[in-house]
């Protein structure tokens, strides 16, 4: 089917030139319109219009594009036997018909379009409709050679289906196709029932050759189209006889002229065709966006993560002018946005998969309607902007989201169990030994669970206590789980963990199981408690007693006389508890009426003393054994009566357990008032023991002298005795410089002078130490002590000194082996060291040496710490020594902070061994072990995207999008931009430094490579690339060249990428 006119034979009428007709003038003006088998434009006559068509054409684009609409035309050919079928049959009133009355049945047929077309009538009846309907008074000869007669209506007979295969072969076989925008079958039955109920029209049998009658035809509408199959064997007409068709030339360049400027003079004519419709609806829609654009509306944004961890985001967007909308991504920084062309769905994919932490991820698209090249209207589209007629083309839609992590590593605790087991009815011991965290993807945690899995009895309980400056809390269930909560740092807690304490009171299977479970800020938490040993040893619960050894004062009471201390010694010892809570101090033999006690508290001591009038003096107040001690020695004696001239008091203690101690006696002679010098008398206590290696130990823990006249001292001797005496044995004064001179006599003698109470020479002896270089027998240290007259005292003080020797250290590295890169700044050897030393709380050294695969280029490095007195000297070979006097602690710290570096490879790593020297200069018996692994540096990876089009001497950005990854370079050093093909004299890549980014860049036009240089982050030179521009000055011809550029990346070991990035630059003329 096609648009042109048909050539139909036809009688000539109204016209000498009349050759042809059309489908309309089959009908009168007086007979109704009815569905017509071929819809047709007539034979125009547009020279009269000419005046208006000019007029019109200049409008053509605005006025009449805006409101034009129009559907396709069905139209059979003029040389074959063909039918088509409407999809309904209207009709209309209208005056008498000349033709003979319509078949209704063939009226409900046409107007319900179904598959067959009913019509009994064959060619002769059609020819005599024709004649019938022709006016007699017609002067237009016919054309028809039986000179216009009728043939013989034979209506009555029915063709049979071989007639009608003969005379229509094709009807067989094509079916008839008409536009699908029409109503339905069972919609146009309806309407053509209704409309044949008040109609009397005629429909227009196919084949019918009619003579118009000489009124104007009335002007007729194309049927609408819609795409019908059907067969039509049945229904077409069975001619018996064949009639000799006419043909005549069509003018062509008429046809199509006249399908672009009917609508203009009539628009009662037949409709344009299809390729008019689309001319005019092209121009229809330039005038709305160039002057009544409406911005891109976005109704919705749904955003929606998948298992891998990619987004899909839904952009509901519509243009109100209906133009065709495009859409450009603004990247974010971490990840990667493109739109499926399938669904239109944007996918958002991280750079790096998200772990940890969610991450909040930000971008924007740009919607446009503006893809259609407006050319010089564009003009006229930004004056019609500033009129506000239009408005913008562009709209920038801000779409935001988080990123769920699709891994949240839960954390870890490396932990090791208390070495020394629990002992039943003792203190509390710490639970762990060891606690290490390890979580990577998170810096805190909010909660552990400490819990006893196996072995638990009752009494068993773990017991926290909050260390100092650290805020996390801890409860207890009571019964076999202590949790801690609070938000802190992974070390706050490390340390709350080694603040726990165990303690049982049932024996059991004497081993505990514990399990401890850490959450993190995540809400993660480990899948298996990590688990650790508790060892409870019986024990036989033994309260002892405090007792004491108490002499009486030296010095006895003279009647008449000033009080005098009770006692010269009060030595308390008590091997379970370190306080007391209450003594007494009774007079047992000899009392007499107006012997009397007196107590006052010595200063910083906060023991009360309560006398009862008669015999006891009552000491009460929790207090240490030495304040203890102090207050014992505080009390005094008076009398007032000789009695047997002396008195035995008794001293008995009361411990913090409850514990009341035997009564210790002790005697006070008084005497008459007679003038009775005694004799000096020293009485010390102490049995220190030396640790060879250690400083030295203090001689005597207590010292009394006695008798001195007025109480004041002129000097003191102190010496280790000749008897088991040893070369290297020593005495030294620790204390401070006083009233009192202390000169080193030899080694093994100190002299004590000047003139000074007895309390500061006590004092001053208190400050003796001792040390010796070599194990032996028991030494012997004696003190002489000398009053204002010359006396000394007759008896010397002396102490018992013994010698052992020192225990080594121990160092224990827990951490993963290390690995360095080649080329990298060093790495850590030891995270974590531990060190232990039984009798020393310092060190004095520290060695790391490099014992088994050592290359030349390896070095161990150690920078000072602050507030640290410790120094690091390396060989240039295998070893890095640290020197210094510093504590346990400081050493672990020191040890920690070494790095390692290497030049070349190896071949098994290499192994490095840590010992230290504790203050005895005894170094560890099994030093620590590392394992280093040694490998080169990786290489980093580009990706690129980039397929820019450009125009000749524009500049574009040819690098869309660069992914730049390097698994051990945080940093690169320099980059490459070249154009690698098709380059042309004349092309250019740019770059223009960015604020606050460091790189630079130079262009070799004879290379065609834009190097860019400078240390600078991953993001930076991210940045840099997707900045460089191209512009090229020649394009050969018209045909679009495109440019290969290829891109690399250097990383701060001087490695680049080992495939470069690639992307295309189209040039083109236009």
């Amino acid at each position: 089917m096609n648009g042109r006119p048909v050539a139909h034979r036809m009688s000539r009428s109204g016209s000498p030139n009349r050759e042809f007709w059309a489908a309309k003038d089959l009908l009168d003006d007086a007979r109704p319109v009815a569905s017509r088998r071929h819809a047709r434009p007539t034979s125009p006559s547009y020279a009269a219009h000419i005046g208006r068509v000019g007029a019109l054409a200049v409008s053509l684009g605005i006025g009449l594009a805006v409101a034009h609409s129009a559907t396709g035309v069905a139209a059979a050919e003029s040389d074959t036997d063909t039918t088509s079928a409407t999809s309904s049959a209207k009709t209309t009133d209208a005056g008498p018909s000349a033709g003979s009355a319509r078949d209704p049945k063939a009226d409900d047929t046409g107007s319900s379009g179904s598959s067959t077309d009913t019509d009994t009538r064959n060619d002769s009846d059609d020819h005599a409709d024709a004649d019938a309907d022709e006016p007699s008074g017609s002067d237009e000869p016919s054309d028809d050679p039986t000179g216009g007669e009728s043939a013989e209506d034979p209506s009555d007979e029915v063709p049979s289906d071989e007639a009608v295969k003969k005379r229509f072969p094709r009807l067989h076989t094509r079916p008839a196709v008409v536009e699908a925008d029409t109503p339905s079958a069972e919609e146009e039955a309806a309407t053509g029932a209704d409309e044949t109920a008040t109609t009397d029209a005629k429909p227009i049998e196919v084949g019918a050759v009619v003579d118009a009658p000489a009124a104007p035809p009335t002007p007729s509408r194309w049927a609408a189209r819609k795409t019908v199959t059907m067969s039509v064997a049945e229904s077409a007409p069975a001619p018996t006889e064949p009639v000799a068709e006419k043909s005549a030339t069509v003018n062509v360049v008429g046809a199509v002229v006249s399908n672009f400027i009917a609508p203009l003079v009539d628009p009662a004519a037949p409709v344009s065709s299809p390729v008019t419709d689309a001319v005019l609806a092209y121009v229809r829609r330039l005038i709305s966006h160039t002057f009544f654009n409406k911005t891109p509306v976005v109704h919705s944004v749904t955003t929606s993560q998948i298992l891998t961890g990619q987004v899909l985001i839904t952009i509901d967007a519509e243009d109100p002018n209906g133009d065709p909308l495009t859409y450009d991504v603004v990247q974010p920084d971490s990840g990667l946005v493109f739109r499926d062309p399938i669904t239109g769905t944007f996918v958002y994919t991280p750079t790096v998969p998200v772990v940890g932490d969610s991450v909040p991820v930000e971008f924007q698209v740009v919607i446009r309607d503006d893809s259609e090249d407006l050319g010089f209207l564009r003009v006229l589209h930004s004056v019609a902007r500033l009129f506000g007629l239009a408005q913008p083309d562009n709209y920038t839609q801000t779409v935001s989201f988080v990123v769920d992590p699709i891994v949240q590593l839960p954390p870890s605790v490396i932990a090791v169990g208390n070495l020394l087991p629990y002992t039943l009815g003792g203190d509390p011991i710490p639970l762990l030994s060891v606690a290490e965290i390890l979580d990577p993807d998170s810096d805190s945690l909010k909660s552990a669970v400490v819990k006893i899995n196996t072995g638990r009895q009752v009494g068993d309980t773990l017991t926290y206590v909050k260390p100092q400056g650290i805020d996390i809390d801890g409860a207890w269930n009571g019964v076999d789980t202590l949790t801690l909560t609070g938000l802190a740092s992974k070390a706050d807690y490390e340390t709350a963990l080694k603040a726990i304490t165990f303690s049982a009171t049932d024996l059991g299977l004497a081993v505990r199981g514990v399990g401890i479970t850490l959450t993190d800020e995540q809400d993660a938490s480990g899948i298996l408690a990590t688990p650790v040993l508790v060892t409870v040893v019986p024990g036989i619960v033994v309260k002892l007693p405090p007792a004491v050894l108490a002499v009486g004062g030296l010095t006895p009471f003279t009647l008449g006389g000033n009080p005098v201390k009770l006692l010269s010694v009060a030595e308390i010892t008590d091997l379970d508890s370190g306080s007391m809570k209450g003594a007494t101090v009774k007079i047992t033999a000899g009392l007499k009426t107006g012997d009397t006690l007196n107590y006052s508290a010595p200063q910083g001591i906060t023991i009360s003393g309560s006398w009862d009038g008669t015999d006891t003096l009552t000491l009460s107040g929790v207090a240490s054994k030495a304040d203890y001690e102090a207050a014992l020695k505080a009390i005094t004696f008076s009398a007032t009566d000789l009695g047997l001239a002396s008195r035995i008091v008794t001293v008995t203690l009361t411990d913090t357990d409850d514990v009341t101690g035997p009564g210790t006696p002790a005697t006070l002679l008084v005497l008459p008032p007679v003038v009775i010098e005694l004799p000096l008398t020293v009485t010390a206590l102490g049995a220190p023991v030396y640790t060879l290696g250690k400083p030295p130990v203090k001689v005597v823990s207590s010292v009394d002298i006695a008798n001195a006249d007025d109480d004041q001292l002129t000097g003191a001797v102190v010496t280790i005795a000749a008897l088991a005496r040893l070369s290297g044995d020593k005495l030294t004064y620790t204390g401070a410089a006083g009233t009192i001179d202390v000169a080193q006599t030899n080694a093994y003698t100190l002299t004590l002078s000047g003139t000074a109470s007895v309390a500061d020479y006590e004092a001053a002896l208190k400050q003796i130490g001792f040390s010796a270089t070599q194990l032996g027998l028991t030494r012997t240290v004696t003190i002489t002590v000398t009053e204002a007259d010359g006396d000394t005292n007759p008896i010397p003080g002396a102490v018992l000194v013994n010698t052992l020797t020192p225990l080594p250290p121990s160092v224990t590295v827990l951490s993963l082996p290390p690995t360095y890169t080649i080329g990298k700044t060093g790495v850590k050897l030891a995270p974590t060291v531990t060190i232990g030393d039984l009798d020393s709380d310092e060190l004095s050294g520290a060695t790391v040496k490099i014992t088994l695969g050592r290359q030349s280029g390896d070095t161990l490095s150690f920078a000072t710490l602050d507030g640290i007195p410790i120094s690091g000297t390396w060989n240039g070979t295998d070893t890095l020594t640290l020197t210094g006097t510093a504590s346990k602690a400081d050493y672990e710290a020191a040890l920690e902070s070494v790095t390692f570096t290497a030049t070349t490879l190896g071949l098994l790593g290499r192994t490095v061994s840590i010992d230290v020297v504790d203050d005895s200069g005894v170094g560890a018996l099994l030093p620590g072990t590392v394992l280093v692994a040694v490998k080169n540096p990786d290489r980093p990876l580009i990706a690129t995207v980039g397929a820019t089009f450009v125009k000749v001497n524009n500049t574009v950005k040819p690098i869309t999008l660069a992914t730049i990854t390097d698994t051990d370079s945080p940093v690169l050093t320099g980059a490459t931009v070249t154009i690698t093909a098709n380059r042309k004299t004349g092309d250019t890549l740019a770059y223009t430094p960015i604020a606050g980014n460091p790189i630079t860049a130079t262009y070799t036009a004879g290379t065609g490579e834009l190097k860019l240089s400078g240390t600078a982050t991953i993001a930076q030179y991210k940045q840099a690339l997707e900045a460089v521009t191209f512009k090229a000055t020649q394009v050969p011809g018209l045909v679009p060249v495109i440019r290969t550029i290829t891109v690399n990346v250097i990383d701060d070991s001087s490695l680049d990428a080992a495939i470069a990035g690639i992307v295309l630059t189209t040039v083109s003329a236009i």
